[in-house]
């Protein structure tokens, strides 16, 4: 009994003395959300959903051509997640404050996705930036993609 209660004890004293853990990276916040179901989606939540690997060709605002593999979830799959299957159109909000609105046709066209990967690597390692790109099919212009995507806006 003594060596039992001397556990306890132990046990209690290190809850005590070491500091509470927020969690480790895989628990972080991926994601913030506002209007759904949901307020916000952790790696590992984005992780256990269908993924999917599309290739896509982008041309920027400076006339520079990209080919890369983006791997990520479709809309469809990421609304059944947070509980907004019934929107109709979403704001992204990049983590530089950037917004920009999307409509379901661009949204569940064929090739569009919220990649956390390109290539085979994460979109970005820095913490202070967005994980995420929003990645337009390519039947829309590289000015319906948006990049370090950190919060999804329903209405």
């Amino acid at each position: 009994m003594k060596k039992f209660a001397s556990c306890i004890l132990v046990i209690l004293l290190t809850l005590l003395i070491c500091p509470a853990r927020s969690g480790t990276a895989q628990e972080e916040v991926l994601l913030r959300l506002e209007g759904a179901v949901l307020e916000s989606m952790t790696r590992e939540e984005f992780l256990a959903l269908e993924q999917i690997e599309v290739v896509l060709t982008r041309t920027n605002s400076r006339g520079k051509t990209t080919v890369g593999t983006y791997r990520g979830v479709r809309w469809s799959e990421l609304a059944k997640a947070i509980g907004a299957e019934e929107a109709k159109s979403i704001r992204v909000v990049a983590s530089d404050g950037f917004e920009q609105a999307y409509t379901l046709d661009v949204l569940k066209a064929p090739g569009s996705l919220f990649a956390l990967s390109k290539d085979g690597e994460p979109i970005t390692e820095e913490p202070q930036n967005g994980q995420i790109w929003f990645c337009a099919s390519e039947d829309y212009t590289a000015n319906y993609w948006t990049k370090f995507v950190a919060k999804i806006v329903v209405p």
